[in-house]
């Protein structure tokens, strides 16, 4: 689970923010004095920051997150194309003390159509309906793992061992990481694959549990 704690700006950085952003995001529109913005430093980024901006002129769920730099700003749209883009102009690093905060900030800013990977790590981050019961949760909670560093490997990708909730199932999958640009060789496929820096794939997936009660996130729209 990604939970990093975001710090308000004050009303000073705030006007700044938004007068910087304005031509960055349009069409997009962010009122002056109705809207508020947090920010969080990325360790794998040094110039950009990840950025809340909540517009108190529209009800819950109102906020928007982008990722921004002086005079450079991607808004995030619950795709892998935003972070992307960045990791492309940023520069991104990543290594062994920053790839296990990107992978859990990649996949909750990333929420696909047919459903969403989320990581869990303790028995508290697993969100269950009303009906789940004290056996099922047991079960779950004794094969959920914290997100592990397993290396580099022949690929030159980093790997990653991780839990996830895939719409009403439990997996354990290894996820590979780029920590630069470059063309690896997929055996399924008899060909080399790109990879920019920072890109993710998902592999050596494992189920195991299923028809778990459990919500199933619709298909985000524009805050989530």
């Amino acid at each position: 689970m990604f939970d990093q704690p975001f710090l308000p700006l004050d009303p000073a950085a705030t006007q700044k923010f938004l007068a910087d952003v304005a031509p960055l995001i349009a069409p997009v529109t962010l009122t002056e004095g109705k809207t508020s913005v947090q920010c969080l430093a990325l360790p794998f980024y040094d110039d950009f920051k990840l950025y809340a901006v909540t517009d108190s002129t529209l009800p819950p769920p109102n906020t928007r997150y982008m990722l921004y730099k002086p005079g450079d700003a991607s808004l995030m749209n619950w795709t892998n194309e935003p972070i992307y883009a960045v990791n492309e102009r940023a520069p991104i690093k990543i290594d062994r003390k920053t790839c296990l905060t990107y992978a859990r900030f990649f996949f909750h800013y990333v929420r696909g159509q047919l459903g969403r990977f989320i990581i869990v790590e303790k028995p508290e981050e697993v969100v269950w309906l009303a009906n789940a019961n004290a056996e099922e949760k047991a079960e779950v909670n004794k094969r959920i793992m914290p997100v592990t560093y397993k290396g580099i490997g022949r690929d030159n990708l980093i790997t990653l061992t991780a839990s996830v909730v895939f719409k009403n199932a439990l997996f354990k999958t290894d996820i590979k990481i780029a920590p630069f640009e470059m063309d690896v060789f997929d055996p399924e496929l008899n060909a080399p694959e790109h990879f920019t820096i920072g890109q993710m794939k998902l592999t050596n997936e494992d189920l195991l549990l299923e028809d778990l009660n459990v919500p199933i996130d619709p298909p985000p729209g524009e805050f989530g």
